[in-house]
């Protein structure tokens, strides 16, 4: 008997950045696995990448931003059928630029305490939670 397929393992970062009482969301685009669910910006961690560099890299090509990327501040693993995704967050601050939607379907900047009003991706859940319940403090 053969054993079911193993999950492929994906190392996925995302931004936290928060400004003015409010977090920068991203909607992802129509088509992709998962499309027009909301999420922090970021992505996958490509090979030799660090995860500050690749947090960086995603943040540049979806949004048009330049960030610093401060400490890891949560951190969980979702399976999504054959993948399992270990997410990790990081708090960033926005040092140049303005967000655009160059590789996602919208952004927003939406008040901490409506973004469970979104429809996220499983994955983001616990983030959700946890900042609807003041877990993920401010630095």
């Amino acid at each position: 008997m053969n054993a079911p397929p193993k999950p492929k393992n994906l190392r996925v970062v995302a931004g936290l950045i928060r400004e003015g009482g409010k977090v920068l969301l991203t909607q992802r685009k129509p088509g992709r696995h998962l499309g027009l669910h909301w999420e922090f910006p970021g992505g996958k961690v490509e090979a030799g990448e660090t995860d500050d560099e690749a947090l960086r890299r995603e943040l540049r090509e979806e949004l048009g931003l330049e960030v610093s990327v401060g400490t890891r501040c949560f951190e969980t693993r979702h399976t999504y059928g054959s993948r399992e995704m270990h997410l990790l967050v990081y708090r960033c601050r926005v040092i140049a630029g303005e967000p655009q939607a160059l590789d996602v379907n919208a952004f927003e900047w939406v008040e901490e305490n409506r973004v469970s009003e979104r429809d996220f991706l499983p994955a983001d859940l616990p983030l959700v939670h946890g900042l609807q319940n003041g877990l993920v403090a401010d630095e």
